[in-house]
């Protein structure tokens, strides 16, 4: 009865259905695992920005943890807006207690338009209690920089930076480079659990519609993962479906348009030795 690949979001909301569970929910389906979720937060969302969120009371975090783990077989998680410190500290207490595969951590921070979507004082909480549970964490730039403490503004320094978050914790890193200054291509260093490091590279595309990247690689990854791929293979397809829904793209909103998450991967994705 459980034996189809089942992964989990522990996220918030958006409710224009670009990014959070709901992108997560999108990606899952479309590489073929069937997803669940904990939800964190609800967030009133588009692609504007995000107007208002209200975090779930922690027991009921509690009790959906406890749900999914009486009935499912969870063979691969991750996290994604988990809004401050306490919430942060009852999904770690929950992932403690219950065995869901792998875990890809998202630590989602600010929105595509700019709205801070983790208190500041949650980070500490995240480096300090999270990222030590991460089987792979899949920060982007302004992310690792605030985990780490180090500015990154060379592809050494992200080297750099993928060692300091091992030393945190985490088994496996992909730092994003889609904040970079390269104008033609994002590269993503990845570096894993073995040592072995290597760079992924895409043509950056000239669009709004963005939305949900950072949500929808995590979320490629889990299933991948779930599937019973190698993270180097996971990460890398990940890379390239992110890569389709971008090229790919459709027209929804106003603003930070969402991904197509119909696409098929991409093939102009480049893997280089680090």
């Amino acid at each position: 009865m459980n034996e189809f690949p089942q992964v989990a979001t522990i996220a918030g909301t958006d409710s224009g259905g670009g990014a959070g569970v709901m992108a997560d929910l999108k990606t899952m389906q479309a590489r073929h695992v069937f997803g669940t979720a904990v939800v964190v937060a609800v967030t009133a969302q588009n692609t504007l920005g995000v107007q208002d969120f209200m975090a779930m009371p922690t027991k009921l975090i509690d009790e959906q943890f406890a749900s999914l783990a009486a009935d499912l077989d969870i063979r691969a998680c991750k996290t994604g807006m988990l809004a401050d410190a306490e919430h942060v500290h009852a999904v770690v207490e929950n992932l403690k207690r219950v065995d869901f595969g792998p875990l890809t951590v998202d630590p989602v921070m600010i929105a595509k338009g700019g709205a801070a979507l983790l208190a500041a004082d949650a980070i500490k909480t995240v480096r300090d209690e999270l990222l030590p549970l991460a089987t792979v964490v899949t920060p982007n730039l302004p992310e690792a920089e605030r985990l780490t403490g180090q500015a990154i503004t060379s592809n050494q320094a992200m080297v750099t930076a993928g060692h300091a978050l091992q030393g945190l914790g985490a088994d496996n890193v992909i730092i994003k480079g889609g904040h970079g200054d390269n104008p033609d291509l994002a590269n993503d260093f990845v570096l894993l659990a073995d040592g072995t490091a290597f760079w992924l590279s895409a043509p950056r595309i000239d669009t709004v519609r963005t939305h949900g990247t950072g949500d929808t690689l995590s979320a490629c990854i889990t299933a991948e993962l779930a599937k019973g791929r190698s993270m180097a293979a996971a990460i890398k397809t990940a890379k390239a479906y992110v890569a389709g829904t971008i090229q790919d793209g459709i027209q929804v909103g106003h603003g930070h348009g969402p991904l197509n998450h119909w696409a098929t991967p991409s093939e102009q994705v480049i893997v280089h030795d680090a």
